[in-house]
């Protein structure tokens, strides 16, 4: 299917400059298509929109770069090409699970023995795992069922 190749050719360079101000045009010229065109083949190919692809690029960069710590939150933001800090903490609280900063505080737990309580332990599954499964609750938890009195 030559759509598949130009959609991954798009795919890729929204990979390589997801931190850069972006525009349709400009992603759909990279597949050569129009750009609703674009939208509307690229939504049916990878089963999401343009816009989740590229906020789960930016917010899994954010992620990261908030584990290392080297960075504010601020300077994380425009670094993943967010504009507006508000805008940014709003996503990574919806998709994450908790604000920026906070998330900085609890990731740097991640690699310690320190017991980390399990509404934090989904700040180290990749979102689109939490997506398709779901949060653990606690009727998904076997680990801890069994603990329980």
């Amino acid at each position: 299917m030559p759509n598949l190749r130009r959609l991954l050719r798009a795919r890729d360079f929204l990979r390589e400059a997801y931190h850069q101000p972006l525009n349709l045009p400009r992603i759909a010229a990279q597949a050569n298509l129009s750009p609703h065109h674009f939208l509307r083949v690229y939504k049916r190919a990878f089963q999401e929109t343009l816009h989740d692809t590229l906020t789960r690029l930016r917010l899994e960069r954010a992620k990261t770069l908030l584990r290392q710590g080297e960075l504010s939150v601020s300077e994380v933001c425009l670094e993943v090409g967010f504009e507006s800090l508000s805008t940014f903490s709003g996503l990574f609280l919806r998709e994450v699970g908790l604000p920026p900063s906070h998330y900085r505080k609890y990731a740097k737990y991640a690699t310690s023995q320190v017991y980390i309580p399990l509404v934090y332990r989904t700040l180290y599954v990749p979102a689109c795992f939490l997506r398709v499964y779901g949060l653990p609750g606690p009727e998904r938890n076997f680990e801890e069922a069994l603990l329980e009195p």
